[in-house]
């Protein structure tokens, strides 16, 4: 059986020129999910492999970013489920906040797409600024991926209520990463 007669030389030629293209946008997600160079050099690799195996399902035309980044988003969480540490990463909703992020047209987003090392500097910064409880509480939510409902009965908090605590921290984080990132570019714009 052959292949598909638009599957072939024209479709692949171009399967390449994009991925070549995606490629260092979706090196820096990958990055961005996993925060260890090592593992995320690893798992950009698997993806390209994995996207290369499955290339016939991606539609020219349609956005391969989107695509590549929907690839990537499930080779990290195989990772972290053959690893043994889904509960350590981040929850299906940060990943896909991290997937929108990476998903806006480059310098129409937060300055933190462009620079993922800077951001990491700047979010263990800003957590470090917390309140001890504050950094607690958002690490047995996201790091140990302890349930709402647990942290809620531990807290005296209602599960609401403790949704509502947990996304204030974030939107403050937000803001202090993109705050920080900020200064650091306009410092580095000021430099001879």
């Amino acid at each position: 059986m052959g292949e598909e007669p638009s599957m072939t030389g024209g479709f692949e030629d171009e399967f390449e020129a994009l991925l070549r293209r995606e490629g260092r946008t979706l090196a820096g997600f990958v990055l961005a999910l996993v925060g260890d160079r090592t593992a995320a050099d690893d798992l950009y690799q698997s993806t390209c492999l994995e996207m290369w195996r499955i290339r016939r399902t991606f539609s020219p035309g349609t956005d391969f970013g989107a695509w590549s980044r929907a690839v990537a988003r499930i080779q990290v969480m195989r990772h972290w489920r053959k690893a043994g540490r889904e509960k350590v990463a981040f929850s299906s909703a940060a990943v896909d906040r991290v997937a929108e992020a990476f998903a806006a047209p480059p310098g129409s987003g937060p300055p933190e797409e462009d620079d993922p090392e800077g951001a990491r500097r700047a979010l263990a910064e800003c957590l470090g600024a917390l309140p001890g409880d504050d950094r607690s509480l958002l690490g047995r939510r996201y790091r140990e991926g302890a349930p709402v409902k647990a942290l809620a009965a531990e807290t005296g908090r209602s599960e609401a209520g403790l949704k509502m605590k947990l996304m204030r921290l974030r939107e403050r984080l937000g803001r202090c990463v993109r705050s920080r990132m900020a200064a650091a570019e306009a410092e580095a714009e000021a430099r001879p």
